[in-house]
Parts: C-alpha cells; sequence; structure tokens
C-alpha cells in the first residue's frame, strides 16, 4: 500500500529559463555537468517565480533525451547567453510526492488503474527544493496526462 499521495492537476502556461542537454535516449551523458553549470549560473535568470525551488523539465523518444535544469519565470524577455527560455502550455498533469517510493512507478500504476495515458506530446517535470539532495524520491513528480 502507497503512503504517496496522487492527484490530477492542471496547470496553466508557464515559462521557464534554463540550461539544457540532450543525449542518446541508450547512453544519456551530460546531466551532471548541467547540473553544475546551472546551479553555477542560477543567480542570471531574472523574474523567477519561486526562488526556493527549480525544476527539471525532461522528455525523451526512441532515440533521445532531453533535460533541463531551469527555474519558472515570469517573462521570456531576458535570457542569458547559452540558456534557453521555453513556453509550456497548460496541461493536465498526474502528481506525486513519493516519500520513497519509486514515483514514475506509482505514476504509471495510477494511469493505468484509472484508464488515463500519458501525453507523450508535453514534457514531465521534477521540482526540487534548493538545499535539499536531488532525487526522485524527495522530489515533486508531475507527468503529463491526454485529455
Amino acid at each position: 500500500m502507497s503512503n504517496a499521495q496522487i492527484e490530477v492537476v492542471q496547470l496553466g502556461e508557464r515559462k521557464y529559463i534554463g540550461i539544457a542537454v540532450t543525449s542518446p535516449l541508450k547512453n544519456v551523458k551530460g546531466i551532471d555537468e548541467a547540473h553544475q553549470l546551472f546551479m553555477e549560473r542560477k543567480d542570471e535568470i531574472h523574474g523567477k517565480v519561486d526562488e526556493s525551488t527549480y525544476v527539471c523539465v525532461h522528455f525523451a523518444n526512441e532515440v533521445l533525451f532531453t533535460y533541463i535544469y531551469c527555474m519558472e519565470v515570469t517573462e521570456l524577455q531576458h535570457i542569458p547567453e547559452d540558456m534557453i527560455g521555453f513556453e509550456v502550455p497548460s496541461n493536465r498533469y498526474v502528481k506525486v510526492h513519493s516519500n520513497g517510493e519509486e514515483p514514475y512507478g506509482l505514476i504509471d500504476t495510477y494511469l493505468r488503474d484509472k484508464g488515463m495515458q500519458n501525453n507523450s506530446n508535453s514534457v514531465s517535470f521534477e521540482v526540487f527544493e534548493f538545499g535539499n539532495e536531488e532525487s526522485k524520491y524527495n522530489a515533486e513528480i508531475l507527468v503529463p496526462v491526454s485529455a
């Protein structure tokens, strides 16, 4: 029996600025380097919505995996050099905070049990608090679902 709280939430459009890495899915590399660069340069990001958290946006297909260390911002006016800015449209998400359980497994089980499907045309989020260990086991995980 799971202790994790799982819910479906609707998020409006959001804007992000950060450091991205794309790698072959079968041999993912560069995440640690992107993390370090993001931590060194996060203060260059202006208009942050929440100074206490950062977001890892990710998506993949059978060939490539992209992971973006970023922060939500109010506008995309000033994107620092070598960073990317992007908007994520409004969507529904399954949200879980795992409390030590495998969060993606919890979400997969929830989707299957509710007859829902992951929206592979959107992105997933891992929300971390600065100062805490970066682990999917202590993050808020959001996976997009089809309408």
